[in-house]
Order: structure tokens, then C-alpha cells, then sequence
């Protein structure tokens, strides 16, 4: 089960979450979000010193892809509607691609997989997050778990849960949806940007458990 702990802007931030045991930290490049790593000056040093973990790159649009890119060992993005796989292709770095879904009320499993099936020859792993009209990702917001096992149980790639993910509810997800991996940003915060880290540490260690009989 890989635990991706994201929104990390302090290298306090990240050390607690390697410690604790995650398996990779998402940095966000996305001006309208309270995470936008640009807003922390001085983030180039200590990123490209860390060890033990996947540096995710994480942008919503290819536009906002920092120079810095080099850093890091993916790059998530959400994935642009109406785009071809070639485009997408073409306006992304050579690191391996964890692509993000953010899945409408509206969607179907059969929908999703198909978008899935088209994308999946680009991408590494897909990432299940909720739909907001006005947030790119960090939400805060569950979608349809029993919609997410029926994606998980038929993608052709390994998918990260995200959305409304808390210490107190991914147990409870984990069970249902039967995912690859988990993603957390805003249920393991004190306040946007800034990590919790009782919360890190409880996060990791309710995914770590054995499973409920």
C-alpha cells in the first residue's frame, strides 16, 4: 500500500512524513492553491536533499511546470479535458506520469475506465481525487467510494485513493475501495500548507495496520 503524503512545503514537514513511513510527498506547483511551493522560498535546497522517498512533482496544468523540475522523481498532473494522450505527451517532462482523475458526480465506473484504457500506455499510476469546480486538488472532499472500488477493481494501472482522506476515515477507505495507495494533502494539516504531524504519524500508522477481521 503506497501512502502519498502531499502539499509539503517545510522540511519539517517532510522529515516527519519519511520517519513516519511514507512512501512519497507531493510538492504542489499551482498558483491558486495555499500549497503553491513557489510561495516558500529557499524549498530548492532541502528538496533535492531528501532521500528515502518519491519527490512528486504536482501541477494541475503543464503550464505550470516549475524549471526545476529535474528534482524530482514524478510528476503528477490532472488530466486536461479533452486532450489526446500524444498532446498530453508532448507538453510533459520525461518523468514517469501519475495522471489525477478528479471524478464528477456524473461519472461512471465504465467512464472512468475508459478515459483510464486511452491514458494508461502515459501513465504510471492513476490518482482517483473529487471533483471541485474551483480547486485543482487538496479538496477536502470524499467522493464515491463504492464508484472507486468498481474503477480499482478493473484499471489497467495502480490507483492512489485521494479525497476527504483522514487518520479517522482511510481505514474505513482502504476496506471499501481495495486501492493501490492512498493520498493525502488537507486531512493531515494544522492549517493549509502546514502539516499536522501527530496526524502524519497516525495517518501511516492506521494504513500500516493489519487489516480489520
Amino acid at each position: 500500500m503506497l501512502i502519498k503524503i502531499c502539499g509539503i512545503t517545510r522540511e519539517q514537514d517532510a522529515e516527519v512524513a519519511i520517519e513516519a513511513g511514507a512512501d512519497a510527498l507531493g510538492f504542489v506547483f499551482e498558483p491558486r492553491s495555499p500549497r503553491h511551493l513557489l510561495n516558500y522560498p529557499g524549498w530548492q535546497a532541502w528538496v533535492s536533499n531528501l532521500r528515502g522517498v518519491l519527490r512528486v512533482l504536482v501541477i494541475a496544468d503543464p503550464a505550470n511546470l516549475p524549471a526545476e523540475w529535474h528534482l524530482f522523481d514524478a510528476l503528477q498532473c490532472n488530466l486536461p479535458e479533452g486532450v489526446a494522450p500524444d498532446a498530453l505527451c508532448a507538453s510533459l517532462p520525461p518523468l514517469p506520469l501519475w495522471l489525477a482523475l478528479r471524478i464528477r458526480p456524473s461519472d461512471t465506473p465504465e467512464s472512468v475506465l475508459t478515459v483510464m484504457r486511452t491514458f494508461a500506455p502515459l501513465a504510471e499510476r492513476f490518482i482517483l481525487d473529487t471533483y471541485h469546480p474551483d480547486l485543482p486538488g487538496g479538496t477536502g472532499e470524499t467522493h464515491d467510494w463504492e464508484r472507486a472500488r468498481r474503477i480499482c477493481a478493473k484499471s489497467p494501472r495502480p490507483v492512489l485513493l485521494a479525497g476527504g482522506l483522514t487518520p479517522e476515515n482511510v481505514a474505513d477507505a482502504i476496506q471499501q475501495v481495495q486501492p493501490d495507495g492512498v493520498d493525502v494533502s488537507s486531512g493531515v494539516e494544522a492549517s493549509p500548507g502546514i502539516k499536522d504531524a501527530e496526524k502524519v504519524r497516525q495517518f501511516i500508522r492506521t494504513v500500516r495496520e493489519p487489516p480489520r477481521i
